[in-house]
């Protein structure tokens, strides 16, 4: 009789389904709800609600899946539909109903919620390797398609009933196939652009060893130009001697004329001594001409001297052009290495920048989830290692939804940031304090046990009461406090911190809990 009542209520799904007169919104809404039926969770007998998040910019599908909430339970439970807010973080959520106004943020919220083990309701969605259920349009009919291996891997049951709805299977091994052609055909890529580097590599090495014998070769040619210069300031030497020479022989010459004239005197009144001063005369115009030939022949090697030395120095001057030319060429060389060694730098201080904002939650300035993550293990390590004692608090503020939707925000982002400001400025050194999510904090307090967990729970409890939040009621907070000991590991130790949070708010929030 049941398996009756079913068919029916399948056959009747399926004529309002296809009815003219129903809108795409409706068909849409009762096949999630229909999909949610057909799927079982683990340990499905402890969900005491079912949370649907809607993720999408439709108002009308939104006011739909509330109304379908206001009105209908699921396998007998409460269903909570939540809009989504990309400032929130959601938990616990069983299904995702995410349309194409959205396909941009899927892959991310895929992979979040992989280890919620949560029902992924796509829409239009053209990644047929990560889709779990898609909704597809054809024509004027709305069809479903499953991924059955996606679906499975998270740990959902499918009933047989889900298939009778209509949908079809898609082929996982097709899709295998097509993504290995396309790894391959990326491998192909990569590696023809590793051979464009090498390429690359070996023409730059070559420019390096053209710039290096270049460099060899301006040394040399600046060695040859000092060896010029040399040579060139000991011939102005010798020409400086040989000119005080040749002004030296033509004093010489001049005083030779004198005496001359001074013998002709001498033969007027000496005719005795005629024949023996035309010999002398004779002589001195002998060594008259051989001084002359001497000055014709230095004048002319002073000449020819003339003529190197300028000669030399046209040379001296196109080698200058050269040297200038080379020097040009270093200078470029020098301010092409002092950038890149500023680029290196500056591409050092990007890196220390991009660690610094990989561990950092940049509204409250406080260390983030996955650094303390990290540290919470290194003090676990220490822990077994020197039984190190140490404590956590969770720290959770109240009605923080209803400062949000008061006051805007913008209050909600000043009451986070000054919450971490009270924290840094009230806690030791070694404690570390983080941004857990929303408006949560963890703080790790080393070399604490309990006790001194506690007295710091309290403190932290009533300084933050008694801050001024330019707020009409007072902003408080719940602590939960957790200590770790042999028996716990990191998951545990956190377990224990959230459930005493989770007392503190049931007892009327603005307390202090241990677990």
């Amino acid at each position: 009789m049941k398996l009756f009542i079913y068919i029916v209520s399948i056959f009747f799904l399926f004529n309002t389904l296809y009815s003219k007169d129903m809108k795409e919104e409706q068909i849409k809404v009762a096949y999630t709800y229909n999909f949610m039926k057909n799927i079982t969770w683990q340990n499905e007998t402890k969900i005491d609600k079912y949370r649907l998040l809607i993720v999408s910019k439709n108002k009308t599908l939104e006011n739909m899946f509330l109304m379908l909430a206001a009105r209908k339970q699921l396998k007998d439970k409460n269903l909570e539909v939540l809009v989504y807010d990309e400032k929130k973080d959601y938990k616990n959520i069983h299904a995702i109903y995410i349309d194409e106004s959205f396909l941009e943020i899927y892959e991310k919220l895929f992979f979040k919620y992989e280890k919620e083990n949560t029902l992924f309701i796509s829409d239009n969605f053209e990644d047929k390797k990560q889709v779990m259920i898609n909704l597809l349009k054809e024509e004027t009919k709305i069809t479903f398609e499953i991924n059955k291996a996606n679906i499975l891997n998270r740990s959902l049951e499918i009933s047989p009933n889900l298939i009778l709805l209509g949908g079809t299977q898609i082929d996982v091994a097709k899709l295998y196939k097509s993504s290995q052609d396309a790894l391959k055909e990326q491998k192909e890529t990569i590696n023809t652009l590793n051979q464009k580097i090498e390429n690359k590599n070996l023409e730059l090495t070559s420019k390096v060893k053209a710039i290096n014998d270049q460099k060899s070769v301006i040394d040399t040619q600046t060695k040859n130009i000092k060896n010029y210069e040399q040579k060139l300031s000991i011939q102005e030497k010798l020409l400086e001697k040989q000119t005080k020479l040749l002004e030296e022989q033509k004093a010489q010459l001049e005083e030779i004329y004198k005496n001359i004239e001074f013998q002709k005197e001498k033969l007027s009144n000496a005719v005795l001594d005629v024949n023996e001063k035309e010999k002398v005369v004779e002589s001195l115009i002998d060594l008259q001409k051989e001084k002359q030939q001497e000055f014709e022949r230095a004048k002319k090697d002073l000449e020819f001297l003339n003529l190197q030395i300028q000669e030399q120095k046209k040379n001296l001057l196109l080698k200058e052009d050269v040297i200038s030319n080379q020097k040009n060429i270093i200078t470029i060389m020098a301010l092409l290495s002092v950038i890149i060694i500023f680029l290196g730098l500056n591409g050092i201080r990007q890196n220390r920048l991009l660690k610094n904002l990989s561990q950092t939650d940049t509204l409250s300035g406080l260390y983030n989830r996955r650094f303390m993550n990290k540290k919470l293990e290194e003090e676990i390590l220490k822990y077994k290692r020197y039984k190190t004692p140490f404590s956590i608090l969770l720290l959770d503020v109240d009605f923080f939804k209803k400062i949000n939707d008061t006051y805007g925000h913008d209050k909600g982002d000043f009451v986070i940031k000054k919450i971490s400001t009270l924290m840094q400025q009230n806690t030791r050194d070694t404690d570390i304090s983080a941004r857990w999510g929303g408006e949560e904090f963890l703080i790790l307090i080393p070399n604490s046990n309990l006790e001194g967990a506690l007295t710091l729970a309290n403190n932290l409890k009533q300084i933050i009461e008694n801050t001024d939040f330019t707020t009409k009621e007072k902003i408080t907070v719940s602590v939960g406090v957790s200590t770790f000991n042999e028996n716990l590991n990191q998951e545990d130790l956190l377990k224990l911190a959230d459930n005493a949070l989770y007392k503190a708010k049931n007892s009327g929030r603005n307390k202090v809990e241990f677990a």
